[in-house]
């Protein structure tokens, strides 16, 4: 049994009176992944997660990493929403950025072996997942371990030299730790990894390219 993704909140932001108007934000799915990662490091107050999905009229709601919606859709103003004086988004004082969709495949090595000893794996296809936070449950059940794969589109604090990457991570029982995780260029159509027991790839479609 698996639970697919789309998206993540682990805390709601302030609701405030004055917002500018949903559809400032283009359709899609925003977070503040990257502002919450590196807001320490950068010597400013660290928020709590957040992630929003718009839709093509304008209404959004909250959501949660794996897609669940933690809101009803609303077409009101989105809260505490203004421009950024270097440019894109905020909500309150944390960055927002859009993420771009990608579609998985994942298969995961079974407990037992197949009668004749050569190895089992279950394989699914088609799941959801996006570059900003977003993450995918796959349930093992008794025939093989539950995997998290979770997908970042990392910017490194200011002052690193290291460069953007898109990163993919394979949890277990840790979701702050990942067992393992690969990277490629941020504006690589893939990224996959192979750990001999799971393996995993999520890529872009040409329309979601041409989209964002």
């Amino acid at each position: 049994m698996r639970k697919s993704l789309i998206l993540l909140v682990v805390g709601l932001v302030p609701f405030s009176a004055t917002a500018l108007a949903a559809d400032t934000l283009s359709p899609g799915i925003w977070t503040n992944t990257e502002d919450v990662y590196f807001a320490e490091e950068e010597g400013r107050e660290k928020g709590e997660w957040a992630g929003i999905e718009v839709g093509e009229e304008g209404q959004w709601r909250w959501i949660d990493p794996y897609g669940a919606s933690k809101s009803e859709w609303s077409s009101d103003p989105i809260p505490n929403l203004s421009t950024r004086e270097a440019g894109g988004w905020q909500i309150g004082d944390t960055e927002v950025r859009r993420a771009r969709p990608l579609s998985c495949w994942v298969a995961v090595r079974k407990h037992e072996p197949k009668p004749d000893g050569s190895e089992d794996w279950t394989f699914e296809r088609g799941l959801s997942i996006f570059d900003q936070g977003g993450r995918i449950l796959l349930e093992g059940g008794e025939i093989a371990p539950d995997v998290t794969i979770r997908v970042r589109n990392v910017t490194w604090a200011k002052g690193s030299n290291q460069k953007p990457v898109r990163v993919i991570y394979v949890h277990t029982n840790d979701m702050v730790r990942a067992d393992s995780y690969s990277w490629s260029s941020p504006t690589s159509e893939i990224v996959g990894i192979n750990l001999r027991w799971v393996q995993a790839s999520c890529s872009e479609t040409p329309t979601q390219i041409e989209g964002i």
